[in-house]
């Protein structure tokens, strides 16, 4: 392991991690309330103990650890609160019971050669309340526990505890988990940065079924497509073991969802919420029904069904710089486009499971979960192509000698969906068992119509900026001496001439299906209970992306300027600009008689450029062992997997407009050992180590043989070009935590990480050399040589009961990540950070909460981290800036199973910076406003 640490790895991380555990390992075992624990008991044959755990509330208790004293055998209890022990030699056994929120429990069991006993525990006491956990702190006791209980390093949050959040899709709701951050679009969480890794290192499921890509240009889920009610747990795993798909570098997210068979009785629980977002007044709701219930009352057999729906209307303020360096080595604005964004988001969700227990060694599931994301905008865009600058311009100040304004409105619908269906079961023999899961899953995303009419300003003026303000910089446009004439862009309707009429279509589509066969088989090694797991999994993906455009660039009959303009006004930042009117919305119904003719022609190479399929096939063995003594766990194995890439795209001559579709592949195969372990101190610390390996694969549209010329007959012209021979990135990892629960409901704990990469990929320009493109540029996916991520990770999480009175109900969580990346660029041209490396993320939340009331103040910051890179000018580096939100939820208990909740958003009304190679060169300004919602939530 020595060797996968470069030498100038931070030793204090790891010294911080270390002092962190000493300061652990001074503290007292965490005890629980003390509540009696029933015990009911039947006989059954087979030497074996087996099972089920709950509360007085009839709540299915998961991730409690049972120890059979004297012995090195222990278990977890699923999410059914079961849990098992076959083959026991004859002999009365004492199983201690531990959950945190508990004190532990011990209770006798008696197997005979022939008979054993199955036991149904309770933590009841009806006589006073059982514990003094109230709003989300029975919810974060089962997320604990599940985590705590688990092998390897795993951070969980469950739905009951991410229901205290405002969050509304998955995304949101992973930037509450240590170690995760979030990419937003329009101001909501979109995509999932585990670790300050790249989206692409780390992969999505739900219930461990990987979901497919909806977008065309990469791997990574859009997550805001999944709805947050969808969830029962978040669990995220950083250090992935051998029985788990490889390509998670980072870890893996995955969403699990409930079952009728989940807990006791009939399931019936709904949510319905109204409220407003501050920019535009645009109304938002939301509504949400669960419903389960067991067969004929049997708690064999049930189903569970979900719904979820929500719709919000908003306005955004955006404005746009891209920057250029100047021949006097200056940098200086070269398009500036203000784009006032009018928008509605629905999210949709269903998801449906069956789940059958033919006996105590026979169980089958069938499952379906689909989430729908649509995004309807209209977005009014006043564009500013600035030319001819003046010498003495730079970034602060200037004088574009020609600008060119057009006026654009864009009516765009996207539409992304995901499904995901899957069959299984487990069995139990005598002597192993066996898991088998059949799925298949798709992810569309559908573009029906982006639509776009177009106007531009004849006059094309002189136009003087001043960046001294970077986020609201201030023009003026100027007559030919250079004096004053405007400072506002309300041109004058005959100043504005037409100038296209375009529309695009298309979308991507991910199928993935899957087969997995898991044997386990129990036995002793040594001293030492050994669980010897292995097993195969098959995945075949195809990936499809279609664009299409048409444009009208003639116009006969075209409506002039003034007919199309309304009676609302562009004044994005609270008026601090004046760009005019805006566009009728309209006018494809209006117009379209008039444009979509001869004229409205396919505009060829965009229409063919971008269109490919592929097909990647993956199939994977594994091993595995775990081996069990009294405090610790060892588990060790390794994983191979086979990977067949193949592709179609198009060769396409952009000076002879003429296509020829390509064929490629490429077949590779990867070991990926990994070793965990996981040990437990007399003082209730845990220790958790991990070497584990990894893989990302290279986006599906940088594997396929696109090849596109253009200015061939110059003889100094460029090729874009696919890159069948693109090395996957592969990842050594290790991982130290310490972990310590606090009673009655807290953690305490600290990791240090480090990652050594190679191969990792960019995108990269350099000079082609010799053969029919000798002297051109190419632009193309290529490999760097190495890398590496590291970072700490720490976590305080609190309920301070002991205080007095009414302050018992306060609580609180704290969180922060630090990461540090470096990677070598192609080439030998240098090195960077990379995409997605925030050095700071920081999570804060105040909780209170006491007897029907709970509330909560949450806070996220994430620091600045690179978004795109341009090899042949960092200078021009794209980066994100640092940006921090504060929201507020509470809610009040009005009856036994109503409750009244309250959400706002955003309060601090933050905004989102983007900047290319220095703060003070922006290049996205994007403010959302506050949102509010009031709704009412049930339990039945």
């Amino acid at each position: 392991m020595k060797a996968l640490l470069r030498p100038g790895f931070k030793r204090n991380s790891l010294a911080l991690a270390l002092a962190a555990a000493g300061f652990f390992s001074t503290a007292a075992l965490a005890q629980g309330v003390d509540v009696p624990l029933t015990v009911s008991v039947v006989q059954i044959d087979g030497p074996a103990i087996r099972g089920q755990l709950s509360d007085d509330r009839n709540v299915l208790l998961q991730g409690a650890l049972i120890r059979l004293i004297g012995t090195n055998r222990e278990t977890t209890t699923d999410s059914q609160g079961r849990f098992r022990f076959e083959n026991l030699p004859a002999g009365t056994y004492q199983l201690e019971v531990r959950y945190l929120g508990y004190a532990a429990k011990q209770v006798d069991a008696l197997v005979t050669a022939e008979q054993g006993a199955a036991l149904t525990l309770r933590f009841a006491n009806n006589q006073v309340e059982v514990l003094n956990i109230v709003g989300s702190r029975d919810a974060q006791s089962r997320a604990l526990n599940i985590q705590r209980a688990s092998d390897n390093v795993k951070s969980v949050v469950s739905a009951d505890y991410l229901g205290r959040f405002p969050d509304d899709n998955v995304a949101e709701a992973m930037q509450r988990l240590v170690g995760a951050s979030i990419q937003r679009d329009q101001g909501e969480g979109k995509y999932v940065n585990v670790r300050g890794a790249p989206l692409e290192f780390a992969n999505v499921s739900i219930d461990g079924v990987q979901v497919p890509s909806p977008d065309g240009t990469t791997r990574a889920v859009d997550l805001d497509t999944i709805p947050s009610d969808i969830i029962s747990l978040l669990e995220l795993t950083k250090a992935i073991t051998p029985d788990m798909d490889a390509d998670a570098i980072a870890g893996n997210i995955n969403i699990v969802t409930q079952g009728a068979l989940d807990s006791k009785g009939r399931i019936l629980r709904g949510k319905v919420s109204g409220g407003k977002n501050e920019k535009g007044n645009g109304d938002a709701y939301k509504l949400s029904l669960t419903y389960g219930d067991k067969f004929n009352g049997s708690e064999r057999a049930g189903f569970l069904f979900s719904a979820q729906h929500s719709e919000t209307n908003r306005v955004t303020d955006n404005v746009e710089h891209v920057w250029t360096q100047l021949d006097n080595g200056e940098y200086a604005p070269e398009i500036t486009e203000f784009k006032d964004y009018d928008l509605k988001r629905i999210r949709s969700g269903i998801s449906g499971r069956f789940d059958f227990r033919v006996d105590d060694n026979k169980h089958f599931y069938l499952s379906h979960n689909y989430s729908r994301f649509e995004d309807n905008e209209y977005r009014d865009t006043l564009l500013i192509e600035w030319e001819r600058h003046t010498p003495d311009s730079n970034q602060v100040s200037g004088i574009a000698g020609r600008a060119t304004f057009e006026k654009e409105l864009r009516h765009r619908t996207f539409v992304n969906t995901i499904n995901t269906t899957v069959a299984g079961g487990r069995v139990d023999m005598d002597r192993f068992s066996t898991d088998f899961q059949a799925s298949y899953s798709s992810a569309e995303q559908a573009y029906p119509n982006r639509d776009y009419l177009l106007y531009r300003e004849r006059t094309r003026p002189r136009l003087a900026y001043d960046f001294s303000n970077p986020d609201l910089p201030e023009f003026q446009i100027l007559s030919a001496d250079g004096q004053v004439v405007r400072t506002d862009f309300n041109f004058a309707p005959a100043d504005m001439n037409w100038r296209r009429y375009e529309r695009r279509t298309g979308g991507a589509e991910e199928t993935e299906q899957a087969y997995v066969l898991n044997f386990t088989v129990p036995g002793e090694w040594r001293s030492a209970f050994s669980e010897l797991k292995f097993g195969a999994k098959a995945r075949f993906k195809e990936k499809e992306n279609d664009e299409n455009r048409l444009r009208n660039s003639v116009g006969t009959n075209a409506p002039g300027y003034a007919e199309v303009i309304i009676d609302q006004q562009s004044r994005p930042f609270d008026g601090f600009y004046n760009n005019g009117p805006k566009l009728r919305r309209d006018f494809v119904a209006v117009y379209r008689d008039i444009f979509e003719n001869a004229d409205f022609l396919d505009r060829g190479a965009p229409s063919i450029t971008g269109d490919y399929r592929a097909k990647e096939d993956i199939l994977a063995v594994y091993a595995q062992n775990k081996l069990d003594w009294d405090n610790t766990t060892v588990l060790f194995g390794a994983r191979l997997e086979q990977t067949k890439n193949s592709g179609q795209a198009f060769e396409y001559d952009l000076d002879t407009d003429t296509a020829t579709l390509q064929d490629a592949s490429k077949t590779y195969t990867k070991l990926f050992p990994s070793a965990h372990l996981r040990h437990e101190l007399d003082n209730g610390l845990i220790i958790k180590a991990a070497y584990s390996t990894g893989i990302r694969r290279p986006n599906f549209v940088d594997l396929v043989p696109y090849f596109i010329i253009e200015d061939r007959e110059s003889g100094s012209g460029s090729v874009d070009i696919g890159n069948i021979d693109l090395k996957p990135t592969y990842a050594h990892n290790l991982d130290l935590t310490g972990e310590y629960y606090i009673a009655p409901v807290g953690l305490l704990s600290a990791g240090v990480f480090y990652k050594k990469l190679s191969d990792p990929i960019f995108k990269a320009r350099s000079e082609l050399v010799g053969g029919e493109f000798d002297g051109f540029n190419m632009v193309r996916p290529e490999n760097g040589d190495s890398g590496y991520l590291y970072g700490i990770e720490l976590n305080w999480q609190q309920t301070l009961d002991f205080l007095p009175g009414a302050l018992s109900g306060l609580g609180f969580i704290a969180n922060y990540t630090h990461t540090k990346s470096e990677a070598d660029l192609p080439f030998g041209i240098g090195k960077t950070e990379l995409n997605g490396t925030s050095r700071h993320t920081v999570n804060l939340a105040l909780q209170y909460d006491i007897e029907k009331f709970s509330s909560q103040l949450a806070y996220n910051y994430r620091s600045e981290y690179i978004d795109a890179f341009d090899t042949a000018n960092p200078g021009l580096n794209l980066y994100w800036d640092g940006r921090g939100t504060l929201d507020f939820t509470a809610s009040y208990q009005l009856t036994k199973q109503l409750s009244v909740f309250v959400e706002a958003t955003n309060l601090t009304d933050s905004k989102a910076i983007r900047y290319q190679g220095e703060r003070g060169r922006v290049y996205e300004h994007e403010q959302f406003g506050r949102a509010w919602q009031l709704g009412l939530s049930g339990k039945f």
